[in-house]
C-alpha cells in the first residue's frame, strides 16, 4: 500500500470514529495508521542499511583480451594525436617519446643539456628531434600541424634501434 492510501484510511477511521463518539475505537483506528507508518519507515531503514556488494573492477581480472583492447584503444588515440595540433602533440606525445629516448639513450636532460642534444640529433636527425626534444614544447600552438604519422612511426622505429 503506498502512503497515500494509508493516510486515506486513517483519516476514514478518525472520521468513522469521530462519528461514533467511541473514544477506545477512536484511540484503535488512529494508532493503527501510526504503527503502519512507523513500521513502514523502520522497514525502508533496515533495508538501507543493508551491505551492498561492490562491483569493483580490477585490470587484472578481465584477462588478457581486454587489456589488449584497452592497449589498441590508446595506441589509436595516441597515432590520431600524430595528425593533430601541435599543442595536442606536445601534450600527448612529445613527453612519452622523450621518456622513452631518455630511458633507451640512458641521457637525461636534467643532467647534461648538450649531450642529450647531440644524442638525439645523432638517433633521430634535426628533423625528427625536434619532435622529440622535451624543450621543445609549445602548448598553445593550435594553429601549426603535427609531423604525421609517417614522423611517429619513423621515431618510434628508431627508438626501437637503440
Amino acid at each position: 500500500m503506498g502512503i497515500a492510501t494509508v493516510c486515506a484510511l486513517a483519516v476514514l477511521a478518525l472520521e468513522a470514529a469521530t462519528f461514533r463518539e467511541a473514544r477506545g475505537i477512536m484511540v484503535l483506528l488512529t494508532g493503527i495508521p501510526v504503527g503502519l507508518t512507523l513500521l513502514w519507515l523502520i522497514w525502508t531503514l533496515l533495508r538501507r542499511a543493508e551491505p551492498r556488494e561492490e562491483t569493483y573492477v580490477d585490470d587484472m581480472d578481465n584477462g588478457p583480451a581486454d587489456t589488449l583492447r584497452r592497449w589498441q584503444a590508446k595506441s589509436t588515440m595516441l597515432a590520431d594525436r600524430a595528425e593533430g595540433t601541435r599543442a595536442d602533440w606536445d601534450r600527448h606525445l612529445r613527453p612519452m617519446l622523450a621518456k622513452e629516448f631518455e630511458l633507451s639513450s640512458g641521457q637525461r636532460i636534467a643532467k647534461d643539456r648538450k649531450a642529450t642534444v647531440a644524442a638525439g640529433i645523432h638517433q633521430f636527425g634535426p628533423e625528427l628531434w625536434k619532435w622529440v626534444d622535451p624543450t621543445n614544447s609549445a602548448l598553445r600552438d593550435q594553429t601549426t600541424k603535427a609531423p604525421g604519422r609517417a614522423a611517429l612511426d619513423t621515431i618510434l622505429s628508431r627508438l626501437q634501434e637503440m
